[in-house]
């Protein structure tokens, strides 16, 4: 005997699901599929093999077949469309003006290595003048103690397991860096240690770009047993600096796991300070994770 388990079409109206991606059908496909059977009284069953599967009124049957290799290709190019990407210039272009750059800035250019140096080119889309300003404040807020930071340094910070450099990248090929907030307690963290944390896993991340073609990180924070405890408005202060002035659009996307309601007030802080960067925070469900991992994280 085969069992087939049927859902109701109020289940498809739900966030994007891996459940779904399974059965071949982008989150869009599966609303529009759940509203036409509303319209039609039909249940809908998922199939491996075709997706969606209508039954009853066979005169209105219909298989809806969506092959996976171009759901993977529309997912994909989803995740792009969402994340931030800098523009692309020709080679000419990129090296004449890195040339002026280090030209205005003399030998204190030299500290600065060369990627870096290009992608605040490129940040400010080879506007020379932008780009020195930024690029000195670059180097002086390294040399404030921020400059190569080893695993060593920040080993009791990384034992808390407040926030890692997860082993997978993400479906983009992107590295993840992963926060649990709920370790983040105010009243008994060092301030100082966790931003040399954020520092260290911000390198490690970039060190593991180099040669893999990705240029932005993908950043996870764990939200939930989220508390009033876990509010460290100065830290996460110093987290928006890092994606303006020290590591400028390197942070392709955040996602927000499951956040409570108290941590609202906590938003409500912090979304201005990002400007129009807060399009890129996404609030999501742990079942969503999938998604943008291609496996579950937690």
């Amino acid at each position: 005997m085969i069992r087939v388990q049927v859902l109701h079409p109020a289940f498809l109206l739900q966030s994007p699901s891996p459940k779904y991606m399974r059965c071949g059908l982008t989150c869009p496909q599966a609303r529009l599929a759940a509203s036409r059977a509303r319209c039609a009284g039909r249940r809908l069953i998922p199939s491996p093999s075709v997706g969606i599967r209508s039954l009853k009124q066979p005169t209105l049957r219909k298989q809806i077949q969506v092959f996976s290799s171009a759901q993977d290709a529309d997912q994909i190019q989803e995740l792009r469309d969402r994340s931030l990407v800098l523009p692309s210039f020709s080679d000419g272009e990129l090296e004449k003006a890195v040339m002026e750059v280090k030209a205005i800035m003399g030998p204190s250019a030299d500290k600065i290595d060369e990627e870096t140096l290009t992608w605040y080119v490129r940040m400010r889309k080879l506007d020379v003048d932008e780009t020195v300003p930024r690029l000195t404040r670059y180097q002086d807020w390294r040399e404030s103690g921020y400059e190569g930071i080893e695993e060593e340094q920040v080993a009791t910070e990384l034992a808390t397991g407040k926030a890692f450099l997860c082993d997978d990248c993400d479906l983009l090929g992107r590295p993840v860096v992963v926060v649990d907030a709920s370790k983040q307690v105010v009243y008994d963290r060092d301030l100082e240690a966790s931003k040399q944390l954020c520092v260290h896993l911000m390198d490690s991340a970039l060190l593991r770009m180099q040669g893999t073609g990705s240029e932005t990180l993908l950043s996870i924070w764990d939200l939930r047993g989220f508390g009033t405890r876990n509010a460290d408005i100065s830290f996460l202060k110093f987290f928006v600096d890092c994606m303006f002035k020290y590591y400028p659009k390197r942070i392709g996307q955040v996602l927000l796991v499951e956040p409570p309601f108290v941590f609202q007030p906590v938003w409500q802080v912090i979304k201005p300070l990002l400007g129009k960067y807060s399009s890129i925070v996404r609030f999501v469900k742990v079942s969503e994770i999938e998604y943008y991992m291609g496996k579950q994280i937690f």
